[in-house]
């Protein structure tokens, strides 16, 4: 089967620190660049050659889906459109929502040409509607640099018209072998576990309206060899496969078996003449390993193959054999030991890219690059990588002068989210109380003449909280988060807060007057992660900005909620130089972070491209 779902509360290990044929490329392209991506979640600006490889690829699958026995070359484009289910999947369980069923034959193609002609009419209709869909997604992404502008659209259906060309020629392989070994099944209306999309349910047993008698037709030849391919209504990533034991994950483009062995297929809408193509060499085999892993280590691959759309050519991978599968298991195996099992500090991840691979169209390789930081040229991390060769500069400096007033800056390493203090418990507004395994409570701890709102974070809320605390009582407070709102300070307890009483006389830590619980910072914006203006948002739906941003000293990161995002923030992209002026001390799982508030402030100080 090409697909492995595994149930979220049923997987052995979180589908967030498992391993995938994307993550191990990028970790041996430059252990510090992997890391910062997907530990300290730096991530890359989206550009519009990303959106192409989407837009050819679910273009395709369209067409694919579809059948001249039922789809007339000018019908609508979502005349096949599947019906998903709540986890974005199509309807496995579903019969009367699929549209095959329900639409009339039509009259059969019987030569090639006629087929190629029915399929690049359904490739233009497609295109124009799925380019529509990627490009709104894609200019709503805050990451995102670029337009739907910068596509080139014929460029883009002539990849997709080389991809169906490709396809063609497995139909016309299959018509000269006369359907193959599951002709027969086929015709008898026997359907896999997880069939090809075709626009009919899953438990569907009459049929198809393309059946004949005698040789293999060519409609039935169309039917016979469609590959398997994710749904291109299905939600991204959901129709993956996982290892049975849950440490690796990966999704197939095409797998074809209607031959009676297992080609997987890598699509790329690309001229494959750059080092990313030896990248793809290691998918592929990873991908043979995987279909080999999760069928009992008893179904080989057979046929690996990369169809560079843009030269257009396809290149053949040689499918690794029993000894090899083994060698990847192992090596597998220890890269999830050293990325997620047992991962260490950043320390450990050196930035020492390896070496550029040149190639010509196809995929051919030619040699590599003389220069050992040929990667670091285009890398997204060039900027803050610990390396003084690549580093670029970043801002850092101590005061900005802005709107008549000059504003003390704090670099990243200074930010203090994190304090003890002591004092005099005094105004126990609420009882202890346990809340979902954490503690709510509230208060006000007196210094002398001086006092401070204490309470329990929303999440996480603490749990290391004497029973015996009341009022005119002396306690110290632990890693305490100072923040403020509407200029009112408060001492916030989370999980690594504690709260212990303790004897007037032991009392040390922070004093409440001098206690600083806002500031401003001044850096390059990375990542943009959440926007208030994104659209079909789940969640909670609360408007909220946040992004990562880098100075010279180190990363800080910054939210927004609700009314305090500024105006100016849909305009931010990555590479901007920002200052953000009386930001509130915050935490974001164990970061220290900038809490934008009513009386915040958002300057622009150099966009991307001055």
């Amino acid at each position: 089967m090409p697909v492995q779902i595994v149930d979220d509360d049923a997987l052995l290990i979180s589908k967030f620190e498992r391993l995938s044929a994307t993550s191990l490329i990028q970790y041996e392209g430059c252990p510090r660049s992997w890391y910062l991506r997907r530990v300290e979640y730096l991530k890359g600006p989206s550009v519009p050659a990303m959106m192409r490889g989407h837009i050819v690829e679910s273009t395709v699958c369209r067409v694919l889906r579809e059948s001249p026995a039922v789809v007339t070359s000018d019908a609508n484009w979502d005349v096949l459109s599947s019906p998903i289910d709540e986890d974005g999947r199509p309807d496995r369980n579903s019969v009367e929502s699929w549209p095959a069923p329900k639409l009339p034959s039509q009259k059969p193609i019987t030569n090639i040409e006629a087929l190629r002609e029915w399929a690049y009419s359904r490739a233009a209709i497609h295109l124009t509607n799925v380019k529509d869909g990627h490009v709104a997604s894609f200019e709503d992404d805050p990451m995102a640099i670029g337009s739907g502008e910068d596509l080139d659209d014929e460029k883009m259906l002539s990849m997709t018209l080389a991809t169906i060309d490709f396809h063609l020629d497995e139909v016309k392989r299959c018509l000269d072998e006369n359907g193959g070994p599951t002709l027969d099944e086929w015709r008898k209306g026997k359907r896999p576990e997880w069939p090809p999309p075709d626009g009919f349910p899953f438990k569907w047993s009459e049929p198809h309206p393309s059946v004949s008698e005698g040789g293999c037709t060519l409609m039935e030849a169309w039917e016979v060899a469609r590959p398997w391919f994710v749904d291109p209504d299905a939600a991204t990533f959901s129709l993956g496969t996982v290892h049975p034991e849950h440490w690796f994950w990966g999704e197939y483009d095409f797998v074809y078996s209607w031959d009676g062995t297992i080609s997987i297929i890598d699509l790329k809408a690309a001229m494959g003449n750059n080092d990313r193509s030896a990248g793809y060499v290691k998918q592929l085999e990873i991908y043979a390993w995987l279909w080999w892993s999760t069928h009992g280590e008893s179904e080989r691959v057979e046929d690996l193959r990369i169809w560079y759309a843009g030269a257009p050519q396809i290149k053949v991978i040689q499918a690794p054999d029993e000894r090899r599968l083994n060698e990847i298991d192992s090596e597998l195996r220890e890269a999830y030991d050293t990325l997620f099992k047992n991962r260490g500090a950043e320390d450990e991840f050196p930035a020492t890219p390896s070496k550029v691979q040149l190639f010509e169209n196809g995929g051919t390789h030619i040699g590599e690059d003389p220069d050992p930081l040929a990667r670091c040229k285009s890398c997204d991390h060039a900027t803050i990588c610990p390396s003084a060769e690549n580093r670029g500069s970043l801002p850092e400096i101590d005061r900005l002068d802005h709107a008549g007033k000059k504003w003390p800056i704090t670099n990243s390493t200074d930010l203090v989210t994190r304090v003890d203090l002591c004092g005099e418990v005094n105004g126990l507004l609420t009882p202890i109380k346990d809340s979902d395994g954490g503690i709510e409570i509230k208060f006000y701890l007196q210094q002398g003449v001086d006092r401070i709102e204490v309470k329990n974070c929303f999440i996480p809320k603490p749990r290391a909280i004497s029973r015996r605390i009341k009022n005119g009582v002396f306690i110290r407070i632990k890693n305490g988060r100072p923040t403020e709102w509407n200029y009112n300070p408060s001492i916030e307890l989370d999980n690594e807060s504690t709260v212990e009483i303790i004897e007037p006389s032991e009392r040390d830590g922070e004093d409440i007057v001098g206690l600083i619980t806002a500031g401003s910072v001044v850096g390059r914006v990375m990542t943009i992660r959440d926007t208030t203006w994104q659209k079909n948002r789940t969640a909670s739906g609360k408007p909220k900005w946040r992004f990562t941003m880098q100075d010279g000293t180190g990363r800080i990161d910054v939210v927004a909620y609700s009314f305090a995002v500024p105006i100016s923030a849909p305009s931010i992209q990555p590479g901007d130089e920002i200052a953000i002026l009386n930001g509130v001390y915050s935490e974001f799982f164990g970061r220290p972070e900038i809490k934008f508030q009513k009386n915040t402030r958002l300057v622009i100080l150099k966009r991307r491209d001055d």
